[in-house]
């Protein structure tokens, strides 16, 4: 009974990956070669196929952006805030 639900546990996890993977592929627009590509790779090699495109997978000019001005708004907040701001007073 164990191993049944700890498999099903599994093969949701691996259902949500590959769910993720391809709405990720389908989403970025590769073209049609390379998505067809990945889509083989990922139906065929479910959870393999996945971890192999993420791990290759290389980040979109808007992702690049994104994270670069996210980074900005970070110092910028950091440098508002002062050097300490632990109240304690020495």
């Amino acid at each position: 009974m164990i191993w049944w639900a700890g498999g099903g546990v599994l093969g949701l996890i691996l259902l949500a990956i590959w769910a993720i993977t391809v709405l990720d592929m389908v989403r970025r627009h590769l073209g049609p070669g390379p998505t067809a590509a990945w889509l083989i790779i990922v139906l065929l090699l479910p959870f393999a196929g996945a971890v192999l495109y993420w791990v290759l997978r290389k980040p979109s000019p808007e992702e690049i952006q994104r994270q670069a001005d996210n980074e900005l708004a970070l110092r910028q907040s950091a440098a508002r805030r002062g050097f300490d701001q632990t109240g304690i007073a020495p």
